[in-house]
């Protein structure tokens, strides 16, 4: 009971960073500019090495495998989640890999790491809860509520390159079935399994080091692996005859070390918060972050304008908020 406090400021705080860090992306510089996702990956990879070494103000340089193996998982997942927004939609993509997370981080938790749990049933209903939630939130974020005017088409006409009617876009959209939406979404399934396994290698390093000590292993591992990837990527789009990759550093540089900040921040409160909670309770009550990140498309970027909508995703709040209530009651 000592640690429910701490526990839950840690997550409130996880929740606000995790939930903004996104918010620089979508400047209108980067987004005019076309920043390739994995330029932009290599700037927040630079800021999570730079305040890795923060750190050792409170604690003693220890070093272990699993931070290595933590930041490998986290540049790939990263740079997918990037590629799964642009190909099948910001709200879609981070409410699936979100509601995935919730119950592979529990299976982790409970039935790898035996972490103990007072009702399992409790457990599975509040995490129900929270996908449904999750799921409002993202229907919410991506129109699908918006109401249309008597005798008003949902739909825009579409055409094609020489400006012949090919239809509406109900069939030419990201939400379309067609073969971009489904390499996104296979991104984001990936993207879920993978953050939902992302504090794995913490568990097993708790064994040699603490969380604040595994966080400067981890930036390393950040660093290493992500200069391993830009060369790989560099070698890749070279012997495919496109151009070199642009850093763009005066366009992408202030935004992407911004959401390498936020990011570092939220990554070390959630550390705090799977220690209080554990990752079975912890990490699901992690992922709420998308109801900040919703919460700035509809107050700053205004991407959520009708009543309908709006409705919509405080309901969705509600859903997810009670969820997480009674997976920090009677969950752990």
């Amino acid at each position: 009971m000592q640690d429910l406090v701490p526990g839950l400021l840690a997550a409130a705080a996880t929740n606000i960073f995790f939930g903004s860090f996104g918010v620089p992306i979508k400047t209108p510089q980067v987004v005019n500019a076309k920043v390739d996702p994995v330029a932009f990956q290599f700037y927040k990879s630079c800021a999570c090495f730079a305040t890795c070494w923060l750190a050792l103000f409170v604690v003693d340089f220890k070093f272990t495998i699993w931070g290595i193996v933590g930041a490998a998982i986290w540049v790939v997942n990263g740079t997918l989640a990037i590629f799964a927004i642009q190909k099948a939609g910001l709200g879609i993509a981070q409410a699936t890999w979100s509601g995935i997370s919730i119950f592979v981080s529990f299976v982790w938790g409970v039935f790898v790491f035996g972490e103990p749990v007072r009702s399992m049933g409790y457990c599975f209903l509040s995490m129900c809860l929270m996908t449904v939630g999750m799921i409002g939130l993202g229907l919410a974020a991506t129109g699908n509520f918006k109401e249309t005017k008597p005798g008003e088409s949902a739909y825009q006409p579409v055409a094609d390159e020489d400006g012949k009617s090919v239809g509406n876009n109900k069939y030419h959209s990201k939400l379309a079935v067609d073969r971009d939406f489904r390499i996104g979404m296979a991104a984001a399934v990936y993207v879920g399994f993978a953050n939902g396994s992302f504090m794995t290698p913490l568990k097993y390093a708790n064994k040699e080091v603490t969380g604040t000590e595994y966080i400067i292993s981890f930036g390393i591992g950040a660093m290493f692996f992500t200069v391993i990837f830009v060369g790989i990527y560099s070698i890749y789009r070279k012997a495919t005859g496109r151009a070199a990759l642009d850093f763009q550093p005066k366009v992408a540089a202030g935004p992407a070390l911004l959401t390498g900040l936020l990011w570092s921040a939220g990554n070390y409160c959630s550390i705090l918060t799977t220690q209080y909670w554990g990752m079975a309770v912890g990490w699901p009550i992690v992922q709420c972050h998308l109801l900040i990140a919703t919460l700035w498309s509809i107050y700053y970027y205004e991407e959520i304008t009708d009543s309908r909508s709006i409705t919509a995703f405080f309901g969705s709040a509600a859903i997810l908020v009670v969820g997480v209530g009674v997976l920090g009651a009677l969950g752990k």
